[in-house]
């Protein structure tokens, strides 16, 4: 595979909202290259019948024990001191910076 461009990897930086100094492109394009090579071996493995799986522990909930149901809170209860409710949820100022 050949190198990500300058282009490529400011684009990237831009979507990541990393900014990137000056002399950092050349580096960080050859870094993410050799990791994007790397990556590329897995395409050499044969995974047609490996089944897909989401985790690897078979722990299925290790806080609650059983189906008891113990110190949780009514919704009313919950949001009973909330400045603000809607739909049964507290709202709240919005967290994320949109451009």
């Amino acid at each position: 595979m050949s190198g990500i461009s300058k282009d490529q990897l400011n684009h990237i930086a831009k979507l990541s909202n990393l900014p990137l100094k000056e002399g950092e492109d050349t580096k960080f394009s050859k870094l993410l290259s050799d990791t994007i090579s790397y990556i590329n071996v897995l395409n050499e493995l044969d995974t047609s019948k490996v089944q897909e799986t989401y985790q690897v522990t078979g722990l299925v909930n290790v806080f609650q024990k059983g189906d008891e149901n113990v110190a949780t809170l009514l919704q009313e209860d919950a949001t009973k001191n909330a400045n603000e409710v809607s739909k049964g949820l507290i709202v709240t100022k919005g967290v994320f910076e949109r451009s």
